[in-house]
């Protein structure tokens, strides 16, 4: 069969051994930005030119993307390559395939022989056993296929319990590396960061170390540091409202967090929170911007069901003058909740004394592993409002 050839992108000196490692299964554990991304495609690309059959297998269908993206990007420079967008797929000209897959449903990866697979962002990956087990592993049995496991570490999860087992397992191997391994970032940018993050946080996502996060991010001591009586006269004010249109008995709490900033102190004034049924949502939401008054900008997730709340509560003639406004916002909550942690590990918090406190100071105590998250993310986002963050766009 014949073989193809191109000139892929240069790896750095830290991935160019795990590239050429000879182990049919190797695990990496890696800061963010090491590069784990192009050292999976990039091996996922060798082995379709080599015509055989690879797939970059990613915790959920979005964030497939990620991988696709570059797919195609190399697939671009290949000529005769062929890429069907529907199922994410590049054949190259010498008969070889990649595909980008998801992991949601393990039962999808069933599959004929395969040549290597690349499973993204390991870690979090919430149905890993059922998927390598049941699926992926067997797909690779007739062709004696290998597999590359990249992912920046999540505790002490089965991606520990992966890494472990490559250090000591024959024909495994295992690496790991910080994000500082990565000659092309900004030795600043690291020493930034390191500044501003929760050091547990900064280990794990940029050290890529295995550190326990359950139970050590928030602690209640932070937040009864600074009680104060009364909102602060002439400061700024945002609320945020995290929406889950609900049965009142059962279900994710509506939650509009009030918060504002005095010098580098958060003030957390406010928060109301309940279950309610759309009519009662949108009242409760109207009647609280209306007690806010016209200075205090209210924020509304713009996507589902908070898009349509803020499309009715924009329709309301009795709201004309308040300050709403739909807000596109990324990442997932527990990265959107780093700046609060690094402000409450700061003890540069304080609450406005009220029965809402301790319901939210329990939550944010048990966060991420709390049933309920709402409270702890609204106040991210009205934190990200202030502070104008990237994470959060205005529409």
């Amino acid at each position: 069969m014949a073989t193809w050839t191109i000139a892929l992108p240069a790896l750095h000196n830290h991935q160019e051994p795990i590239a050429h490692d000879p182990s049919r299964f190797i695990v990496v554990a890696a800061g963010r930005r090491f590069g784990k991304t192009r050292l999976g495609v990039t091996k996922c690309t060798e082995k379709g030119l080599e015509g055989k059959r690879a797939w970059w297998v990613a915790p959920t269908y979005p964030l497939g993307a990620v991988g696709w993206r570059l797919s195609k990007w190399l697939a671009k420079q290949i000529p005769g390559t062929v890429t069907k967008e529907s199922v994410r797929m590049i054949e190259y000209p010498g008969g070889g395939t990649s595909q980008v897959k998801s992991a949601d449903n393990p039962d999808s990866l069933r599959s004929e022989g395969l040549d290597l697979v690349v499973v993204d962002e390991t870690a979090h990956m919430l149905r890993f056993s059922e998927a390598w087990e049941q699926a992926l592993r067997p797909a690779l049995s007739d062709r004696k296929g290998g597999a590359l496991f990249i992912s920046t570490p999540k505790g002490y999860n089965h991606f520990h319990e992966l890494f472990k087992k490559a250090g000591n397992g024959e024909n495994w191997a295992a690496y790991q590396h910080p994000t500082w391994d990565n000659p092309y970032i900004d030795p600043a940018e690291i020493e930034v960061a390191k500044l501003e993050l929760p050091d547990l946080i900064f280990r794990q996502e940029y050290g890529a170390e295995f550190v326990q996060l359950v139970g050590a991010l928030f602690r209640r001591e932070w937040f009864l540091e600074r009680l104060i009586d009364d909102e602060p006269p002439s400061i700024r004010w945002v609320r945020y409202w995290d929406i889950a249109v609900t049965k009142k008995t059962t279900g994710d709490f509506t939650v509009g967090a009030k918060v504002g900033m005095m010098k580098e102190i958060l003030v957390i004034a406010d928060i109301v929170r309940g279950r309610w049924e759309w009519p009662d949502a949108v009242k409760v939401i109207a009647e609280t911007a209306k007690a806010d008054g016209s200075g205090v900008r209210q924020g509304i997730e713009s996507v589902g069901v908070q898009k349509g709340m803020y499309q009715t509560l924009m329709r309301d003639p009795a709201l004309v003058g308040l300050a709403f406004h739909a807000i596109k916002v990324q990442k997932d909550k527990l990265t959107r909740a780093m700046p609060l942690l690094a402000r409450a590990e700061a003890m540069n918090i304080a609450l406005v004394r009220g029965p809402w406190n301790k319901p939210f100071i329990d939550e944010a105590c048990a966060f991420p592993e709390t049933k309920h998250d709402d409270q702890v993310d609204a106040v991210s986002g009205a934190m990200s409002m202030l502070m104008k963050q990237p994470s959060v766009q205005f529409l």
